[in-house]
């Protein structure tokens, strides 16, 4: 019991150093992890041998796939695509507003992190509401749960990188994403209609004229849509029986890869047409995003190193009572340690990578599928989502901008989150117990 206790000492002292002292998360994770290391009664050399095993096993993994996914945000926002993307779809849907914002919402958030896609596509929800009978807060509501869903679902965002290869499954990340993206859709839809009645509280009527908006370049399509396609069809091959002799097939199985697909996709984003010609400035700017992101991750993946090599791995399951090799008890574990440290320390991506080192020692032997690893990797995301608070700088920036007090942020935003949570997971759930072996 008492290697329990070092455990959750060292996970509180990542919480308090992040939360209360507000120390870089991934210097937290880096703290917490050496410290875990003495309790266990590793010696110097081993904790820094463990921590950078696990840095570079996890940079060499995903940093290539951030960094990239970082780039095409970066090359979509200076060209306004963004932007044109929500413009198209307003269109497209004609009065459907609060639809047009979530679907919005979930297509940009897997690319681009939600703080930074809600504070762009912000002005939007404004020009709607400024043109319309629809309420700011609606609008910001449908979009916000969009992006919370894609952000917390769907790779390449950070944290279901993060636990994709803290669960070494880069090699299916096609899969995640097709299960993600399909959890993803009542998670995000649970926000459109929690903010359509909204709505219908306040008897609002929405008539909205449509306005001629200029389009996105056929690039900036591509640049999302075909890194996608080629994942999905390298996860395709993956459960094909291919004859090894086929050298095509085996060429375009090699090729079809994260990293592949990504650079392929940063290609058409530098074409875009674009004011903004200095590309170098571009670069810097994804920095700002990719370092952060980059630093979270591979730290957690040492914290995690730690714990894969030491007897935690092989006590654990005993400690949480499971004794039993229940996919669906192990869904709940995974669910519910998401919730509570996203709760605690406010980061989905933190929540995401710390849960995933600590599950997955535990599960390694078990056997399962990809398909059930790839549940509960997805339960971990629901419970990454719960609960949006005063700790999360997402919350802040929605309620600030919806023109909402802490009180009425809670209610409406926090609220929310919890709702989607506890939806995404039910679908999990249903689809666990339709399709597991």
């Amino acid at each position: 019991m008492i290697i329990f206790f070092y455990l959750f000492i060292s996970v509180l002292l990542v919480v308090t150093l992040s939360s209360y002292f507000k120390i870089n998360p991934a210097f937290s994770l880096f703290i917490g992890s050496f410290f875990l290391g003495i309790l266990l009664q590793m010696n110097l050399s081993e904790i820094i041998d463990y921590q950078f095993e696990g840095f570079i096993i996890s940079l060499e993994g995903i940093g290539v796939i951030l960094l990239l996914g970082c780039l095409i945000g970066q090359f979509l926002f200076e060209s306004k695509s963004i932007k044109k993307f929500g413009n198209i779809l307003l269109n497209s849907l004609n009065n459907n507003s609060l639809l047009s914002m979530n679907l919005i919402g979930l297509f940009v958030g897997t690319v681009v992190f939600c703080d930074s896609a809600f504070i762009i596509l912000n002005g939007i929800s404004k020009s709607i509401a400024s043109s319309s009978y629809f309420s700011l807060l609606s609008l910001n509501l449908s979009l916000s749960g969009g992006l919370y869903a894609s952000h917390t679902l769907i790779p390449p965002t950070p944290g279901p990188i993060g636990a994709i290869n803290n669960f070494n499954m880069i090699n299916h990340i096609g899969y995640v994403m097709i299960f993600g993206f399909l959890i993803s859709l009542p998670a995000s839809i649970t926000s459109f209609i929690f903010a359509r009645n909204l709505l219908k509280e306040r008897n609002i009527i929405t008539p909205i004229s449509k306005k001629k908006k200029s389009k996105p370049h056929i690039f900036s399509y591509l640049s999302i849509i075909i890194p996608l396609i080629i994942i999905g069809l390298g996860s395709l091959l993956n459960f094909i029986d291919i004859n090894e002799n086929d050298s095509f097939i085996n060429f375009i199985k090699k090729i079809c890869n994260p990293k592949s697909a990504l650079f392929i996709g940063l290609i058409f984003s530098i074409i875009i047409p674009r004011k903004e010609k200095n590309i170098s400035k571009i670069f810097k700017n994804s920095m700002k995003d990719f370092i952060p992101i980059i630093s979270v991750t591979t730290m957690g993946a040492a914290f995690g190193n730690i714990i894969k090599n030491s007897n935690l791995s092989k006590i654990l399951p005993s400690i949480i009572q499971i004794n039993e090799i229940s996919i669906i008890y192990i869904l709940l574990i995974s669910f519910f340690l998401s919730a509570l440290f996203k709760t605690s320390q406010g980061s989905s991506t933190s929540s995401m990578i710390i849960v995933s080192s600590i599950i997955f020692p535990i599960i390694s032997e078990y056997g399962f599928g990809v398909f059930e690893l790839t549940m509960v990797i997805l339960s971990i995301g629901c419970g990454s989502m719960m609960i949006s608070h005063i700790n999360d700088s997402y919350f802040w920036i929605v309620i600030k901008s919806s023109n909402l007090n802490l009180n009425s942020g809670l209610k409406y935003f926090s609220l929310l989150t919890i709702l989607q949570s506890f939806i995404g997971f039910l679908f999990i759930l249903i689809l666990t117990s339709l399709f597991s072996v």
